[in-house]
């Protein structure tokens, strides 16, 4: 054979192998372009179509439910209801307006709960998935929706691996941790919520991580812009729904510092990292909080939620424990005494992993690495001790804790074990593998077991002893296979499968926006919205599904959500000697309208979030004179009411009245 043969056979081998090879660099250690690429693929993909998984699609909120618009495949989950009445419009809302959404004037200013915004410059930064909501000038309604939706889980899994790696963590296990946090019962049953409350979070501290780094090379200009863009993700923390948000976000955050100030190299590049991205996220959160301090003002003066203190107490085993085996909840299932949402919990096994990791494996930790995954590890623990123990009054005087309640903190301290796991199995000595994950399976089955067993006698009666040692073995299984071969991808794929069982019906699958936009009456509402807003008009109606729809297209009114607090002056309006202000001095909740003849106005509550309100409609509009139509799902002979045309919804007509001048 002639060298030149030779030359020409090696090359076109070589070109075979090119399009292999490519791949093969793809799914090495250290690289992620392909998961990174299929990722994004899959978002831009679900908003293209304008899939999600809300529920906005339940009956209440059709036209005609017997005729639903749109593409809609399960069932919509009628628990959700802050979500298809709340969130959910709130986001249509924005769209709608193209500024702020109409909650009820009743109501003071609600954006750090909902995190849209209101103009304020500081906020339209930190709030940037509420700012995205106003693309929808230019963009279809349903892409722009489902980009919001989304937008959480595509920063939890583009950050979350890369931030696990940074701490000397594996990628993979990064995209596995990602993967249990939102397929978690928590995240099924609560609308994901607790993936938006730790994903933005993560990202502003992964890029704490990217300015120390690029810091230690010298590039300054490129480390203070990702610093100052990491400072403001991170000044969203205390933003949405607070408790969790403390208890996710503050364990990351103090992590991620520590990872940072103990890194082996020059002191000066540590610590200007930690101090822009601190300045940043210190200007844009004192100026969001600032922009908002009258509604978080409000929220902290209301009887409910107030700024009640919480403290220490033992939930049952299986409101800890019991996750691998809510797969029950799917078909319809209705639990005793709770709801699916309060069972919904994440995988709060992985804890007891931990501790059978660290009683008796071996690791391979660099000494700087251990400050930033300890403090993980016990943030996880001191969370579980708040949710498993009684602490007393002495609880009610334990910073950021005492802000949550034990059983929202067992809802979501898997979170933190998940994320405490990955760290720790990543540093797993292979040679020592094969015990400790003996023990993890049998442990971790065990526990699960006992919680179904707590289940069924206690919550959740029709859950079959088969569900349960099926859902017992799997746990088990799952937990040796991340112990003994973590250092596998097939198993993230394994166990991310196991997971999707729980939930995967958990949720429908929407296209498009239903009767919320393209039915006729949204379409008409819309248009009145727009006129009503020009003239600083406000409706006002009997029916909670019809003030959804009135918010989703943009229509200001007096009925509806009042979701931060009370607007006080606005409610003497209706109360001026504050007779029933224990009644609607609530917040992150709902005002109901009941007409009545005549009499004076009576305001009660259900002892939460709803507030009533029964009154003449003619006295509505003679005490707030920005009334002028007012929607009945009853017929109204009053003198200060001319009849309009009728709209229909949730199957039923809705009476519509122009009030007379």
């Amino acid at each position: 054979m002639t060298q030149g043969h030779l030359s020409s056979t090696t090359a076109r081998v070589g070109s075979r192998a090119s399009v292999p090879s490519l791949f093969r660099r793809a799914l090495q250690p250290g690289s992620d372009r392909l998961m990174t690429a299929a990722v994004v693929v899959v978002y831009v993909v679900l908003v293209l179509f304008g899939v999600t998984t809300s529920s906005i699609g339940v009956d209440h909120l059709r036209q005609d439910p017997l005729r639903p618009l749109g593409l809609q495949i399960g069932q919509a989950s009628s628990i959700r209801s802050d979500e298809y009445n709340a969130f959910s419009p709130i986001a249509l809302s924005v769209m709608a307006t193209g500024g702020a959404p109409t909650l009820s004037l009743l109501g003071a200013n609600a954006d750090v709960v909902h995190r849209f915004t209101s103009g304020g410059f500081f906020e339209s930064f930190v709030f940037f998935d509420g700012t995205l909501l106003r693309t929808a000038a230019f963009l279809p309604d349903a892409m722009v929706f489902a980009a919001h939706w989304w937008l959480p889980s595509l920063v939890l899994f583009l950050a979350l691996p890369r931030w696990v790696v940074a701490l000397g963590g594996k990628r993979h296990l990064g995209y596995l941790a990602a993967g249990l946090i939102l397929l978690a019962p928590a995240s099924a049953w609560w609308s994901l919520m607790p993936v938006e409350l730790i994903s933005y979070t993560v990202a502003g501290c992964y890029f704490m991580i990217r300015a120390h780094e690029l810091l230690d090379r010298r590039r300054l200009l490129p480390a203070i812009a990702v610093a100052v863009v990491g400072g403001i993700l991170i000044a969203g923390l205390p933003s949405f729904y607070t408790p969790w948000s403390l208890l996710l976000g503050v364990p990351v955050l103090l992590a991620s510092v520590a990872h940072v100030l103990t890194r082996p190299t020059p002191r000066r590049s540590r610590w200007l990292a930690v101090a822009a991205t601190g300045a940043a996220g210190a200007v844009f959160g004192i100026g969001m909080l600032l922009e908002n301090r009258d509604g978080l003002s409000a929220l902290l003066s209301t009887v409910y939620p107030g700024s009640r203190r919480s403290t220490g107490e033992a939930q049952d085993a299986e409101l800890l424990f019991g996750a691998p085996l809510l797969g029950i909840l799917q078909d319809d299932v209705a639990p005793v005494f709770l709801n699916q949402s309060e069972l919904g919990t994440a995988y709060t096994v992985s804890i007891c992993i931990v501790v059978i990791l660290l009683a008796g494996a071996r690791f391979s930790f660099r000494r700087h690495d251990l400050p930033a995954t300890g403090l993980i590890l016990v943030s996880a623990f001191v969370t579980l001790l708040w949710a498993s123990v009684n602490w007393g009054a002495l609880g009610e005087l334990v910073p950021l804790l005492n802000r949550v309640t034990p059983i929202r903190a067992a809802q979501v301290v898997g979170v933190l074990g998940v994320i405490g796991l990955v760290l720790l199995v990543s540093r797993l000595e292979g040679a020592h593998r094969s015990r400790p994950a003996l023990v993890s399976g049998m442990v971790s089955a065990a526990l699960t077991a006992y919680a179904g067993s707590r289940l069924q006698a206690n919550y959740l009666p029709d859950l079959s002893l088969a569900s349960i040692v099926l859902g017992s073995l799997a746990t088990g299984g799952a937990a040796f296979l991340v112990v003994r071969h973590g250092d596998r991808r097939w198993v993230t794929v394994v166990v991310l499968l196991l997971a999707f069982i729980p939930v995967y019906r958990s949720n429908p699958i929407l296209v498009g926006l239903g009767d919320l936009r393209v039915s006729e009456t949204a379409t008409a509402l819309r248009v009145a919205g727009e006129q009503a807003r020009r003239d600083g008009d406000t409706w006002v109606s009997n029916s909670g599904s019809f003030d959804t729809v009135m918010l989703s297209n943009g229509v200001p009114t007096l009925s509806g959500l009042q979701r931060s607090g009370p607007d006080a002056e606005a409610w003497r309006a209706l109360d001026p000697e504050n007779k029933y202000e224990e009644a609607w001095n609530r917040g992150g909740g709902y005002i109901s309208f009941n007409w009545k003849d005549d009499g004076p106005v009576e305001i009660t509550t259900n002892g939460f979030d709803v507030t009533y309100v029964s009154i003449d409609p003619c006295d509505l509009a003679a005490s707030i004179p920005t009334v002028s139509v007012v929607a009945s799902t009853t017929e109204l002979d009053r003198p200060c009411l001319d009849a309009q045309p009728s709209l229909q919804w949730a199957g039923n007509p809705v009476f519509l009245y122009s009030v007379l001048d």
